[in-house]
Order: structure tokens, then C-alpha cells, then sequence
């Protein structure tokens, strides 16, 4: 890596990408399909002239590309390797070069697409599917609850949700909920994110109910090279009678020791719930020591293993999460 406090050289990064990469990639960013160069590849090179793609795209991922080639990232085998005609702070200055080849200042950037966490809520506005099984170990039966999310990017920072709820205990094996709902990026820096959603909640169990709505703030952060942060504060209100909700802040930290996606992150994830309306008023604590598992290449494809610990006077001993996703 470039020493500390290096900033990269845009202008030098040109020179670089004129020599290595424009016949590719084209010279204002945007491959030409006519290319007998991009014909003859068999697949069409990234075009960073598209100021999504671009934005949402890391510069860490793009310098593992540049040195190690695409392969290493599970992307085309096309991309040749640089990491022996290149020197790291060669590699740096012609990402930032294709960083600048468009104007992203509206878009969040991909460095704030965090890992996905268990319970707190993620603020990057991204396309993802995702699979949450949750079993709760209760002295009596153990209930089971599984979500299928599906989330859509819209627009330069907004994000679609859909969720189905399935959940099974004693009487209950069946579709119960759909939730569906909208995520907003409201501010962003390269160093941080803070997002703000709404979620209605409709019951499909029970037809006396007029279901819930959600509303909640996101904010994720990078701290250091090796750790990362995020938290979430959310309001649940019935709208059958708002004072039957809660409140929820989670907060979790990951502890990011290497920069190859497929690798294991352990993290640690806290909770903390308040009925508005309690028989004795106390928070609920919970805490959750958990690992992110990445199977792909590129890391996106990962599984999350976790297990919460009541840490107060909670009616259920323990509870088991596996989270899948895709993105």
C-alpha cells in the first residue's frame, strides 16, 4: 500500500489508464462495442462513464481488480492482472483517474455498502436478496420465523422494499406479514452514511389488524482500516393503537482484518428495545456475537451466523440467526 497520508495522483493516474486501459475501456471511460479490441474480448468491459455504476462500485474493490486481475474478484478473466507492471501507488492513482471520469457527488458511494447486519438496519440504498431465519429458544416450543427481503435501487439514492414474513410456533405455520416500504440516503461522505426509511406493515393473518408502520434512521461509518460501524434507531407503532409499539436502537461493529471478500468477519451487534407502554418500564437488552462468511470471490454472495443473548429480563433463553444474501 501507498504510504500514510499519500493522496493520489489524478493526473498521473491518466497517463496510466491511456496506456492500460483506454483500448479497453475507451478513453472518456465508456468501452466502444464496435472495438475490434472489444469484440475480440467476448465480453463487454465496465463502462465508468455510468455514474451508478461508478459510484456504487468501491475503489478497494477496483485496485484488487487492477493488481490481481478480474478473476480474483470473480468478474471476466479478461481483466489481465497488474500487480507486476504496477506499483501500489500506480494502482491508486489510476482508480482515482476513473473515480473522476464522472461526476457521482450525487450518488453514495460504494465504500459506505457496508456489511449486512443482523438486526441493524443497513443505510446504503442497494439491490440485494436476502433470507433471515430466525429460531427463538423458548422453555416451552421453540418458534421459528423466516423473511424473504428483496430490495431495489431506485433512482441516484433511494431504495425500494419488499419483505414476506412466515412464521411458525404452537398454533401458527404461515404466511403472516408483507412489508413494503422505502429507504432514502439523506446525507453521505466517503467516510459515512445516514438514511432514513418507511415501512408499512400489512398482517395477512389476522384481518381485524390495520398492520404497523415502521420509520427508521440508518447510519453506518468507517472508523479505521480494520473497523467498520453501524446503527439504527426504529419506531414501531400499530395503527391500531400506536401506544402498543417500540422503540428499537441497534448498533454493531465488524472487525474488517482483510481486504479479500471471501473471508470470515466477526462482529458484535447490540440491542436495545422499549415498549412505550410497560408493566415495568425496563429496556430489553440484547447482545449478539455474530460472523459474516463471504462465498464468492467477490463477496456477494455471503451467509451471517449469529446468536443473541437476552442480557434482561427477556420471556425466551436464546435466539439462532442465519442470514443469506445476494447482492
Amino acid at each position: 500500500m501507498s504510504p500514510p497520508g499519500h493522496a493520489a495522483d489524478v493526473a498521473a493516474g491518466r497517463s496510466i489508464y491511456t496506456m492500460h486501459c483506454a483500448v479497453c475501456h475507451g478513453a472518456s471511460g465508456r468501452p466502444d462495442a464496435g472495438s475490434g479490441v472489444v469484440k475480440a474480448l467476448g465480453v463487454m468491459p465496465a463502462d465508468f462513464s455510468d455514474p451508478l455504476f461508478n459510484s456504487r462500485e468501491p475503489a478497494g474493490d477496483w485496485q484488487m481488480v487492477v493488481r490481481h486481475g478480474g478473476h480474483s474478484m470473480g468478474l471476466a478473466e479478461q481483466m489481465p492482472a497488474h500487480s507486476e507492471t504496477l506499483s501500489d501507488e500506480q494502482v491508486e492513482n489510476v482508480v482515482a483517474y476513473v473515480k473522476s471520469l464522472v461526476d457521482t457527488s450525487a450518488y453514495p458511494p460504494g465504500e459506505m455498502n457496508l456489511f449486512l447486519p443482523i438486526r441493524t438496519k443497513k443505510a446504503f440504498p442497494e439491490d440485494e436478496v436476502v433470507y433471515h431465519g430466525r429460531m427463538t429458544d423458548n422453555d416451552g416450543e421453540n418458534t421459528y420465523k423466516n423473511i424473504l427481503e428483496i430490495e431495489k435501487r431506485v433512482g441516484r439514492a433511494g431504495q425500494l422494499i419488499l419483505e414476506l414474513v412466515h412464521e411458525k410456533d404452537a398454533v401458527t405455520n404461515e404466511l403472516t406479514e408483507v412489508e413494503v416500504g422505502y429507504k432514502q440516503a439523506l446525507s453521505w461522505s466517503s467516510e459515512y452514511i445516514l438514511s432514513g426509511a418507511v415501512v408499512y406493515a400489512a398482517p395477512i393473518d389476522n384481518p381485524n389488524s390495520d398492520g404497523e408502520l415502521q420509520a427508521y434512521f440508518a447510519y453506518g461509518a468507517s472508523l479505521s482500516d480494520s473497523w467498520i460501524f453501524q446503527g439504527s434507531l426504529r419506531f414501531k407503532m400499530p395503527i391500531d393503537k400506536f401506544s402498543d409499539g417500540e422503540a428499537e436502537l441497534a448498533g454493531i461493529a465488524h472487525y474488517v482484518h482483510s481486504e479479500w471478500p471471501r473471508s470470515v468477519f466477526p462482529a458484535l451487534e447490540v440491542v436495545a428495545v422499549q415498549p412505550y407502554r410497560s408493566s415495568n418500564g425496563d429496556l430489553e437488552w440484547t447482545a449478539m456475537p455474530q460472523v459474516r462468511v463471504g462465498l464468492t470471490k467477490g463477496g456477494h454472495v455471503a451467509l451471517n451466523l449469529g446468536i443473541e443473548f437476552p442480557l434482561s429480563d427477556q420471556t425466551w433463553n436464546r435466539r439462532y440467526y442465519v442470514t443469506l444474501l445476494w447482492d
